[in-house]
């Protein structure tokens, strides 16, 4: 990993953290909870702004490194940017409660490559 990157990825495991922290024990407590949803929405924009910083550093070696979750949630922060109003809970509840443990693993394995 580049000096350069490893600064994002930090705050990366820092919004990861704070997801968790933030994350209710249910979806229907999520669902009730719209300070809760708005806290997490921000979290994932973050990530997703972060990982295009990281990509921006070298395009070609993300491109070859990162696991297709990168990429969406790259797409998931410009959906949350541009079309805030249009966020699908449920599929942020399946991310929070379903995809972030091994979105966290392939991050902990391909950092060190970037």
């Amino acid at each position: 990993m580049t000096k350069a990157s490893d600064p994002y990825f930090v705050l990366i495991f820092d919004s990861l953290d704070l997801i968790e922290f933030y994350r209710p024990e249910t979806k229907e407590e999520f669902f009730a909870s719209p300070m809760a949803q708005d806290a997490i929405n921000m979290r994932l924009q973050a990530i997703g702004e972060y990982l295009f910083r990281v990509r921006k550093l070298d395009e070609e070696q993300f491109d070859v490194l990162a696991p297709r979750s990168w990429h969406q949630v790259i797409g998931l922060r410009h959906r949350i940017s541009h079309g805030y109003h249009l966020i699908d809970q449920d599929a942020v509840w399946q991310i929070i409660s379903i995809e972030l443990p091994p979105f966290r693993e392939s991050l902990e394995s391909i950092r060190s490559k970037l």
